[in-house]
């Protein structure tokens, strides 16, 4: 029984064998799975700030990556291919501008599967680099310095301090994208440092940059006057006092003296006049005071000079020195090409030269400017002549000088004319002073 069993069992696989052989080859082959290729999180976006960022790819399959970077020449996105899953590495500068930057990113499987993603940059806010926010110049700074600007604002505005005249800027507005503008500062005369700052406006901001000048040295600072001891009749009298300098200085007259004496002017910068001036001695004796200058502050240039007056009646002493008017012209006599102008002087002995100094640029001109020689010699003069080869429609600055005892003096004012175009002739209605009189002889 068992026997019989086993061989009918053993009959029956062959069959079960062919049933099983029957199926087709497609049922038997295993299908593959769907394409995926998907950017993680869909649309890319960047800071203004942020010059690098790395977004993640899920795939099942191969990819290639491709853009175009036309406009947005610092972008670049690797790797350019891959198979599975991977990640973009985006990079780029920063966005300075005020535009967003956007860009289309493709990526595509070997089987046609596309997936396109948007990649934006956003714009920055107004910003603005300087190359320098401190710059120092020595006293005597011959040229410019460089500032750099780069801003992404479309026109920035450089604001300088009212009443600052020692700073040069040479461009104060600019465009967007980098620019270049040349700080200068005019040659310090004192000793003392001195600073300022101006701004820098772009958008609702600003950049503040600070300039600083150095002093002079004190050793270098130049004082010196003309004499150190004045003498002054007892009436009414003047005199003047030439200064010779290459820093600023001041003057100064004791409290007790201001009743009586005068000085004009109390400072200046450089080589100048000051008149003196006194009132008349009532007094039956001398007066004495001492005008001070000084120059410099931190280690001070002091020059002093004695003043003498006589009572009243009494002669002026020897050892003073020439006095001479203001310079003055009449607009009838300013032609094209010449000028006429006078002034009168009086001193103590005979003196040397005497003349005219003029200049179009220096507006304090001396002997080393053009000059016109009228004479020489004698205590006292009125001189008058004519300076020639003037430019018509020309500002010009005129002094008279006196040459004596080795000095040269000058008038205590400076005439400023301007030259005409065409020459100009008094009509009837002008009336020229009669003392003036022989200017027409």
């Amino acid at each position: 029984m068992k026997t019989r069993n086993i061989i009918t069992i053993l009959a029956a696989l062959p069959i079960m064998a062919g049933m099983t052989g029957c199926k087709s080859d497609e049922e038997l082959t295993a299908k593959p799975a769907k394409e995926i290729l998907i950017v993680e999180g869909g649309n890319i976006e960047m800071r203004s700030g942020d010059e690098s960022i790395n977004v993640p790819v899920t795939a099942n399959c191969s990819w290639l990556m491709s853009y175009d970077p036309t406009e947005w020449n610092s972008l670049t996105v690797q790797p350019q291919r891959g198979t599975g899953n991977g990640t973009l590495v985006i990079t780029t500068d920063q966005n300075t501008t005020v535009y967003d930057r956007v860009e289309t990113i493709e990526l595509e499987s070997d089987g046609g599967l596309k997936q396109k993603v948007t990649l934006r940059q956003v714009s920055g806010d107004p910003t603005i680099n300087i190359s320098e926010k401190t710059m120092k110049f020595q006293a005597n700074h011959v040229g410019a310095q460089l500032l750099s600007i780069k801003s992404n604002v479309e026109g920035w505005n450089i604001v300088t301090p009212g009443g600052v005249d020692w700073l040069s800027i040479d461009k104060t507005s600019g465009p967007i994208g980098a620019s270049v503008v040349n700080v200068s500062v005019a040659p310090t005369t004192t000793d003392v440092p001195r600073s300022t700052s101006f701004s820098i406006l772009y958008g609702m901001s600003s950049a503040d940059v600070l300039v600083v000048q150095e002093g002079m040295d004190s050793d270098d600072i130049i004082l010196e006057t003309s004499i150190d001891e004045l003498s002054l009749g007892g009436g009414r009298d003047s005199a003047v006092i030439h200064v010779t300098s290459n820093a600023e200085w001041r003057a100064f007259i004791p409290s007790s003296a201001q009743s009586w004496l005068d000085i004009q002017p109390a400072r200046g910068v450089g080589n100048a006049d000051i008149r003196v001036r006194s009132e008349p001695n009532s007094a039956d004796r001398e007066r004495l005071s001492v005008i001070v200058l000084v120059a410099g502050s931190r280690n001070p240039k002091q020059a002093d000079i004695f003043v003498q007056q006589a009572v009243a009646g009494e002669d002026v002493p020897p050892t003073q020195t020439p006095v001479l008017s203001d310079i003055e012209s009449m607009g009838s006599h300013i032609f094209p090409t010449e000028a006429m102008l006078f002034f009168e002087f009086t001193a103590p002995a005979a003196v040397g030269t005497y003349g005219f100094c003029y200049s179009s640029s220096n507006q304090l001109p001396t002997i080393s400017d053009t000059t016109q020689e009228m004479g020489s010699g004698g205590t006292n003069g009125f001189v008058e002549g004519h300076v020639g080869g003037l430019t018509p429609e020309t500002t010009y600055y005129a002094r008279g000088y006196v040459n004596f005892g080795g000095q040269v003096y000058y008038t205590p004012n400076v005439l400023t004319f301007t030259t005409p175009a065409e020459p100009i002739y008094p009509s009837d209605g002008d009336n020229p002073d009669p003392s003036l009189s022989r200017l027409f002889q």
